[in-house]
C-alpha cells in the first residue's frame, strides 16, 4: 500500500468511525468493495431508496422543468444533452442549484477529444487537445448520483442506514481526497489501476 492509499483509508476511517485493519485494506481493490465492507460493518440495508437521492432527483427535475407526469425511471433515462446543450446552460443550472438548494453541480463531464485533423492537431498532437463535453452519453440519473456524491457532506451525514448512501459517500470522499471528478469514479473503479493511487 502506497501513501495515497493509506491516506484515503484514514479518511474513510475518520468519516465512517471505523478502524480498517491492514489485512482488510489489502483485500479491498475497488470503491465498491470498500463501500460493501463499510456497509457490512455499519449494518446498512441493501435498499437503494435514499432520501438524499430522492431529494436531489426532485430538485433536478424542477430545475430542468421535467413534467411531473413523467415516471421516475423515464426521467432518469433522459439524456443530459437536450437539458444542458452547452457549457453556458451547465453554468446557469449550477448557479440556480447552488442558489436554490445550496448544492454544487459537478463539473461538466468530459471525454478525450476525438482524433482531430488540421494544423492544431499536427502542431500539438491530437492527444494534447482539450477534452470535449460528454453530455450526449450522460443521463439525468447519472447527474443525480454525481450530485449526491459531490455534496455528500451536506446530504449524507452519519449515521448510515442505507447502502446507496455509503456508496455515494465513498465516491465523494475519494473525489475529495484524490482530486478525481465524481464522474470518473465508479463502484468498479480500482483504486490503483483506474484512479492512479499508489
Amino acid at each position: 500500500m502506497g501513501l495515497d492509499t493509506v491516506e484515503l483509508i484514514v479518511t474513510f476511517e475518520k468519516h465512517f468511525g471505523l478502524a480498517i485493519h491492514d489485512r482488510v485494506a489489502e483485500r479491498i481493490n475497488t470503491v465498491g468493495e470498500m463501500a460493501a465492507w463499510l456497509g457490512q460493518q455499519l449494518g446498512t440495508t441493501g435498499r437503494r431508496d435514499s432520501a438524499a437521492r430522492v431529494a436531489v432527483a426532485t430538485q433536478l427535475r424542477e430545475l430542468f422543468a421535467l413534467p411531473a407526469t413523467l415516471a421516475a425511471a423515464a426521467a432518469e433515462a433522459t439524456p443530459l444533452q437536450p437539458l444542458l446543450p452547452d457549457l453556458n446552460a451547465w453554468k446557469d443550472s449550477a448557479t440556480q442549484l447552488r442558489t436554490r438548494h445550496g448544492l454544487e453541480l459537478p463539473r461538466l463531464p468530459l471525454v478525450p477529444s476525438s482524433p482531430a485533423i488540421g494544423w492544431l492537431a499536427r502542431l500539438f498532437g491530437s492527444d494534447r487537445l482539450p477534452p470535449r463535453p460528454a453530455l450526449s452519453t450522460s443521463t439525468l440519473g447519472e447527474l443525480i448520483d454525481w450530485t449526491v456524491a459531490l455534496n455528500f457532506e451536506l446530504l449524507l451525514p452519519p449515521p448510515y442506514h442505507n447502502q446507496y448512501d455509503v456508496e455515494q459517500a465513498g465516491v465523494g470522499l475519494t473525489c475529495d481526497k484524490c482530486g478525481i471528478s465524481v464522474q470518473e469514479i465508479r463502484l468498479g473503479s480500482s483504486f490503483t489501476n483506474d484512479l492512479g493511487l499508489d
